[in-house]
């Protein structure tokens, strides 16, 4: 990777709305580090972080943090959604957006994006090919160290058909480091402390789906 190379979110995820023919472009810098095994990984960029929570919850007794000497222990699940995250209204999209975000980052800490996927599209290729990256990886061994992220909404949703609605976050996120099982690391980093992102989303089969992302520039 070069420097001018985009972070894992920004590269996966821009296909997606590219392909639909959006002139939304991802453009967003990152510094992205390989390391041997024993090194240590280093990223000039550093992005806003909130270290009080792991999943959106507070970290329950013998939690954990993933380091250089293996993943992340005890990881809690994330409570129920809340009521009402299935409406069709702003609220019931604020809400789908919250309980998505706390399972995304309990599987960035387990490998396990088994509920992150029931809150996307089918169709949601760059988002479902991260999730697998990161499946892969814990399978053969591997972990991830830090990768928590937030996306808070900043403003109202939004729409212009009544049928795929809009939704504009800021996104803060750890550095990542993706360890392998024999040492290497590769770290992935923001040079910008905050990224907005807009989420598209579709109310289908009685619940919000997430169509696809990308990052606002």
């Amino acid at each position: 990777m070069t420097p001018n190379a985009l972070n894992r979110r920004s590269m996966l995820t821009g296909g997606t709305l590219i392909s639909l023919g959006t002139l939304l472009t991802a453009c967003a810098p990152h510094d992205n580090t390989t390391t041997p095994a024993g090194g240590a990984a280093t990223a000039s960029g550093a992005a806003t972080t909130n270290s009080s929570s792991s999943t959106g919850n507070s970290a329950g007794s013998g939690y954990r943090k993933a380091d250089e000497r293996g993943p992340a222990q005890n990881v809690p699940k994330p409570n129920a959604p809340e009521n009402g995250y299935r409406a069709k209204t702003p609220d019931g999209i604020r809400k789908t957006m919250d309980a998505w975000n706390q399972w995304i980052n309990y599987g960035i800490q387990t490998g396990d994006y088994s509920k992150a996927r029931e809150f996307l599209s089918s169709t949601n290729d760059g988002e479902l090919k991260i999730y697998r990256e990161i499946e892969a990886l814990y399978r053969r061994g591997g972990w991830v160290i830090d990768g928590i992220q937030y996306f808070k909404p900043a403003g109202e949703p939004w729409t212009e058909d009544d049928q795929t609605y809009r939704l504009k976050t800021r996104h803060e996120w750890d550095k990542e480091t993706d360890v392998e099982p024999d040492g290497r690391q590769e770290t992935w980093s923001s040079d910008k402390e905050e990224e907005i992102y807009i989420f598209a989303l579709e109310h289908r089969d009685g619940r919000w789906q997430i169509l696809y992302s990308q990052i606002d520039v």
